[in-house]
C-alpha cells in the first residue's frame, strides 16, 4: 500500500481541496443515480494515501466523470492487473466440458448488457447549473488558472457524457453548448491571466463545440472572447473581424443586449486604433440597443455581467483611449456606483480604470488615493493579470509624467513594498 502521486497531482492541478472533490464525485453519482452519493473527504484521503487501490464502480465513474479519464489513469489498480490465482482442479474440469462440448467456450457466454447511459433534460439542467457555477466564480474572484483548469474539466466531462450516452437531439444540442461554454470559460480565465496560448486552444476547441450545439449565444461569446485575445496579441484588425462575425450570429437579431455588447466590444476595437468617430458611433449603437433589451429574459450564467453598469465601464475605456479623461471619469464613476457588489473583479478593474481616468487629467494626488482603493480591492496577490497590468501602467504613467511632485513620490514610496509582492507594480 502506497501513495498515489497521479491522483494528487490532479487533484492540485484543478486547484481542489479533498472535500471539493468528495463533493463533485457526490454530485456526479447523484447525476448518474438520481441520488447524491456519499463520499466524504476520508473516502478521498483514503484514494490519495493508497489505502483504497481500486474504488467501487459508482466512485470510479465520478472520479473519470471529474478528471474526464479512466480510473486507471488517476493511478488505481483494477484486481484484473493483480497476479491471478493458478485455476482450480475444478475449473479445468469444467472449461474442458465446456471446449469439447460447443467447440468454443465463449460460446456459452452470457448476453452483455449495454453499459451507455440514458441522458435527458435533468442532466443538462445539472450541468447547466456547474457551468453557470463557473461564471459566478470568475465574477467573484476573476481569472486564475485554478478557474481554468476546472472550467476545462467540466468541459471535458461533457463531452465524455456525450460520447458515451444517448440522448435525444435536442439534448445533445444542449449539452454541446454547455460544453462550448465551459471551455470558453476556460479561455476567458486564461485571457484574464495573460496565458495568451492556452486561451487560443481553449477557443478553438469552444468553437467547434459551439458549432456542434447550433446555440449562437454561445458561438457570439467564443468571438467575443477570440476578439480580447487579439486585442492582447495586438492585432486589431483579427479583433475588429471577430466582432463582426459576433455581431453576424443570429442572436443579436433576437436579443437586443447581445447586439448591444457586440456594438460595445466593436467601439473598444476602434478606439485602440484611435478611430474615434467609429469609435463613438458604436458606443452610441450599443447604448440604443441596450434600451430595448427585455430583463426578465432566461440568459446563460456568463452574460449576468453585461447592463448598463457594465456599458458606463466600457466606455470609461473607450473615452481613455480617446484621450478624454473627463469623459472617462464621468463614466468610471457612473459604473461604480451602480455595479452590481457580487461582480467583484470588475469593480477592481473598474476603479483601476477610474485612477488612470485622473491622473490623465493632471491630478496624481486623487489618482493615488483612487489606486490605493485598487491595492485594498485586489488583496495581497489579485488573479486577474489585467488589474495588475493596469496598476503597473499607472505606476509608470505616474512617473513618467509626475514623479517630481510630491504626491507621485508619496504614492511611490508607500506603495513600493507591492512592486516586488505582485511582480509589476
Amino acid at each position: 500500500m502506497g501513495d498515489n502521486p497521479i491522483l494528487r497531482r490532479r487533484i492540485e492541478e484543478l486547484g481542489l481541496t479533498q472535500a471539493e472533490l468528495a463533493r463533485q464525485m457526490n454530485a456526479e453519482i447523484e447525476r448518474l443515480t438520481g441520488r447524491f452519493g456519499s463520499v466524504s473527504e476520508r473516502t478521498v484521503h483514503n484514494l490519495v494515501t493508497g489505502k483504497t487501490r481500486w474504488p467501487q464502480s459508482k466512485m470510479r465513474v465520478a472520479l473519470g466523470a471529474v478528471f474526464g479519464c479512466q480510473a486507471e489513469e488517476l493511478g488505481f489498480i483494477p484486481p484484473s492487473s493483480r497476479r491471478p490465482p493458478p485455476p482450480s482442479e475444478e475449473h479445468v474440469r469444467r472449461r474442458t466440458f465446456l471446449t469439447s462440448a460447443t467447440g468454443s467456450a465463449t460460446s456459452v457466454a452470457l448476453p452483455r448488457r449495454s453499459s451507455r447511459l440514458t441522458i435527458g433534460s435533468s442532466d443538462v439542467n445539472r450541468m447547466r447549473c456547474l457551468v453557470d457555477g463557473l461564471a459566478a466564480r470568475d465574477d467573484a474572484d476573476g481569472g486564475s488558472q485554478a478557474l481554468e483548469n476546472l472550467a476545462l474539466r467540466e468541459s471535458l466531462s461533457i463531452q465524455d457524457l456525450l460520447n458515451n450516452g444517448t440522448a435525444s437531439q435536442r439534448v445533445r444540442s444542449a449539452l454541446y453548448g454547455l460544453a462550448a461554454d465551459a471551455a470558453t470559460t476556460a479561455a476567458w480565465a486564461a485571457i484574464d491571466t495573460q496565458a495568451k496560448g492556452r486561451a487560443g486552444r481553449h477557443l478553438d476547441r469552444a468553437l467547434v463545440l459551439a458549432g456542434f450545439s447550433g446555440d449562437a449565444s454561445v458561438a457570439l461569446r467564443a468571438w467575443h472572447n477570440i476578439s480580447m485575445l487579439a486585442t492582447q496579441r495586438g492585432r486589431h484588425a483579427d479583433a475588429l473581424a471577430a466582432t463582426t462575425a459576433a455581431r453576424a450570429t443570429r442572436i443579436t437579431r433576437i436579443d437586443p443586449l447581445y447586439a448591444s455588447l457586440c456594438h460595445a466590444r466593436t467601439a473598444s476595437c476602434h478606439a485602440r486604433t484611435g478611430d474615434r468617430q467609429a469609435a463613438l458611433r458604436s458606443l452610441g449603437n450599443a447604448e440604443e440597443v441596450l434600451a430595448r433589451a427585455a430583463w426578465d429574459t432566461m440568459r446563460p450564467g456568463w452574460m449576468r455581467f453585461y447592463d448598463a453598469a457594465e456599458l458606463d465601464g466600457l466606455a470609461a475605456i473607450v473615452h481613455l483611449r480617446l484621450g478624454e479623461g473627463d469623459l472617462a471619469e464621468y463614466r468610471a464613476h457612473r459604473t461604480l456606483a451602480r455595479l452590481r457588489p457580487e461582480l467583484v473583479r470588475n469593480r477592481t478593474y473598474y476603479t483601476a480604470q477610474l485612477a488612470l481616468a485622473q491622473l490623465c487629467q493632471g491630478d496624481p494626488e486623487e489618482a493615488g488615493a483612487t489606486a490605493n482603493r485598487v491595492i485594498e480591492l485586489a488583496g495581497d496577490s489579485p488573479s486577474s493579470a489585467r488589474v495588475r497590468t493596469l496598476l503597473k501602467d499607472f505606476r509608470a504613467d505616474l512617473t513618467a509624467r509626475y514623479g517630481d511632485t510630491r504626491a507621485a513620490r508619496d504614492w511611490l514610496e508607500s506603495t513600493a513594498e507591492y512592486g516586488g509582492g505582485w511582480k509589476c507594480l
